[in-house]
């Protein structure tokens, strides 16, 4: 299989995935939120004519935009970042829209945030945007929602290297917002933080997919690969090290089985899933130490094989991510109120990137090979 075929089916994996992945628990979380979640149906209403007019006017946007730059040279970095952000981005905006996001995202997402951050500067800081939210919290939700409906289409239907460039610097602003104000600094300044749970918060990975689109450099694809190389690897090389430390507490008997537990009675939560989590909960009840001296070496193995070019470390930190996401993330959008996948999904694709590229790369490599290989006549 040549690279452009890999290529495509990457891409036709890619989007089927996370069809798959986010039609069914999003339409179920809806089914649950307004079902369950009061809220006076003049405010619902309001809000709703906010999040629509909005969001058409930010898909609008993402169509002029692609008007303009229609003509201009396209970009070299894979299409599958292109994809991968936009599809994330718009996943982000629709989970915003859910009827309890104008409060609940206020005291179940934020609020707990910030009460867990064990400094006073930094616990100040954040209360600002809370404050701010509170004044006008339909119109707020709305607008979030609708700007991250926006990034995503415009990273759905531009190619060129100008656009997603630009669209690109809008995409890691606001990430980096959602970061501080959203994610408290993904969980870094608080006690138990860990790969496991989401560091190091969703809204930085979103900002590391779209670095190349910024940097002339990573047009590269060599560059591009050893960029990826070094992000990932250090990602896994510090959750390693966060995992052995005592203050976060993973050796504390039960704290491991306690994260599962969090996720089993969540709302709306699939059967399947459930079973899973459950059966999970149980098992590791009585194992904890030695799976966390597991997990520890998971994480460190995945990294250095990464760092070190084996491909072995894609496939360990492929089902690592993966196992992780299920288990102690509960797939990120079960945690109500859900506003991402959390950490585990976008750090899975991050390595699905990696894989494609690492054939790519290799791809010409073999090319190259074979053409200095024939004799020139």
């Amino acid at each position: 299989m040549n690279g452009s075929k890999f290529g495509k089916s990457i891409n036709g994996l890619l989007v089927l995935f996370l069809f798959l992945v986010f039609i069914i628990p999003v339409v179920t979380i809806f089914f649950f939120d307004l079902r369950f979640y009061y809220i006076p149906e003049n405010e619902i209403g309001k809000f709703y004519i906010y999040s629509l007019i909005y969001s058409t006017l930010g898909v609008l946007a993402a169509i002029i935009i692609t008007i303009m730059f229609r003509k201009e040279e396209r970009s070299k970095i894979p299409n599958t970042i292109r994809l991968v952000l936009g599809i994330l981005w718009i996943v982000d905006g629709i989970l915003q829209f859910q009827p309890e996001m104008p409060y609940g995202f206020l005291s179940v997402v934020i609020e707990p945030s910030i009460q867990a951050i064990n400094n006073v500067g930094v616990e100040r800081f954040l209360m600002i945007a809370y404050n701010i939210w509170l004044l006008h919290p339909f119109q707020f939700d709305a607008l979030s929602g609708s700007l991250q409906i926006f990034i995503g289409a415009a990273y759905l239907l531009n190619r060129s290297t100008r656009a997603l460039k630009y669209i690109s610097f809008i995409s890691i602003i606001w990430a980096l917002v959602i970061w501080i104000f959203g994610e408290g600094l993904g969980g870094i300044p608080e006690s138990g933080v860990s790969l496991l749970t989401g560091f190091p918060g969703s809204a930085l990975i979103y900002i590391i997919i779209a670095v190349p689109y910024i940097s002339p450099k990573l047009g590269n694809i060599k560059n591009l690969q050893r960029y990826f190389i070094y992000t990932v690897s250090a990602i896994f090389l510090i959750g390693g090290i966060l995992q052995l430390i005592p203050g976060n507490t993973f050796w504390t008997k039960g704290q491991l089985a306690y994260d599962i537990y969090m996720n089993i009675n969540q709302q709306g939560e699939n059967p399947i899933v459930y079973a899973i989590l459950n059966h999970s909960y149980v098992y590791l009840l009585f194992r904890e130490n030695y799976i966390n001296i597991f997990m520890f070496l998971l994480m460190i193995a995945s990294g250095l094989f990464i760092l070190l070019h084996i491909r072995t470390g894609l496939v360990l930190a492929t089902v690592f991510v993966g196992l992780t996401w299920l288990l102690f993330q509960d797939m990120g959008i079960y945690i109500l109120p859900a506003t991402d996948p959390n950490t585990g999904l976008p750090l899975l694709l991050v390595l699905l990137i990696l894989i494609e590229i690492d054939f790519q790369v290799s791809n010409k490599r073999i090319i190259k090979g074979a053409a200095q290989g024939v004799p020139i006549t």
